[in-house]
């Protein structure tokens, strides 16, 4: 469900009145089923799409990346490995939504909670508005070195 919350994030910052009330996830989660899994990029892209937002999946996103996109008022929703340490990431994945970054941090809302980015593993369940720092987070995004981040980009 993370991937398809970060995208519901997403849409409900561009287009405010599109999923409004405390069910907007149980809303997008239900149109990203009628075109596939909550997994499937291509059913987040078709989603997204249908409210209304033309984004594409990259897979070679780096900080610059988040910055141009939130410099331009667009959050990102990015895809991260949440198990082991910073130093060596494991795990199938967990997706975020960027909404800012610090020179030492990205901004982000994580539908799971507050995330340890240098053990692994959630610390809380208050997930709005936390800081990650880059020094930690990035190794878990960009698992395969520079520019390897995986990020929905929306115009």
């Amino acid at each position: 469900m993370c991937f398809s919350s970060s995208c519901a994030m997403l849409v409900a910052y561009l287009k405010p009145n599109m999923l409004r009330g405390v069910n907007a996830d149980d809303l997008y989660l239900a149109k990203v089923f009628q075109f596939g899994d909550t997994t499937d990029p291509n059913a987040q892209l078709a989603a997204l799409k249908f409210y209304g937002v033309k984004a594409k999946l990259v897979k070679n996103a780096d900080f610059d990346t988040i910055k141009k996109q939130i410099d331009r008022g667009i959050p990102l929703p990015c895809g991260f490995l949440h198990h082991g340490t910073a130093a060596k990431p494991t795990g199938g994945g967990h997706w975020l939504c960027v909404i800012g970054y610090t020179p030492g941090a990205v901004i982000v809302h994580d539908p799971f909670g507050e995330f340890d980015v240098l053990n692994g593993g959630y610390i809380s369940s208050k997930g709005a508005r936390q800081a990650y720092s880059k020094k930690n987070w990035g190794p878990r995004w960009m698992v395969e070195g520079p520019k390897t981040g995986w990020a929905i980009i929306a115009e």
